[in-house]
């Protein structure tokens, strides 16, 4: 488990970024740093919405065995986590991060937080190596056989 505390301001999303890509699994590193980016440009604008100066944890674990990895970002709103839009205009500058977020992750919810706040998660599996299945059994599927 890695966490990083940053403070509610815009730059704090490339700081985000930057801090988490060395960090995960080439086959999940785009889908999950794009989440993360989303998900404390997010946070950012909770905080902002909330009234609060408190840090944004973000908050990374990669499963040793290499099958999943699973983020947390925290925020100081206790607004509950919206719906993701079924579209988004095209001419709309924003307001895609949810689907992203349905899109690209495997799981993914919000839980309040005991001290206020909520913390938003997403689970990504991981590709199992080919080298892994026999021929005669790879399952269409990117879940692990033994799972």
């Amino acid at each position: 488990m890695t966490c990083l505390h940053l403070p509610p301001v815009p730059a704090s999303v490339g700081a985000a970024r930057r801090w988490a890509a060395p960090l995960l699994p080439a086959d999940v590193r785009d889908h999950v740093v794009l989440v993360v980016s989303e998900l404390v440009t997010n946070a950012v604008a909770a905080d902002a919405a909330a009234g609060t100066d408190d840090d944004i944890e973000v908050e990374l674990i990669v499963d040793p065995a290499g099958r999943h990895v699973t983020l947390a970002v925290t925020d100081g709103s206790d607004r509950p986590l919206p719906d993701a839009p079924a579209e988004v205009p095209a001419d709309e500058t924003g307001g895609r991060g949810l689907l992203l977020l349905d899109a690209l992750s495997y799981d993914h919810g919000w839980a309040p937080r005991v001290c206020g706040g909520k913390c938003v998660w997403a689970l990504f599996r991981c590709p199992v190596p080919a080298q892994r299945w026999a021929a005669s059994s790879r399952p269409q599927s990117l879940e692990c056989a033994d799972a």
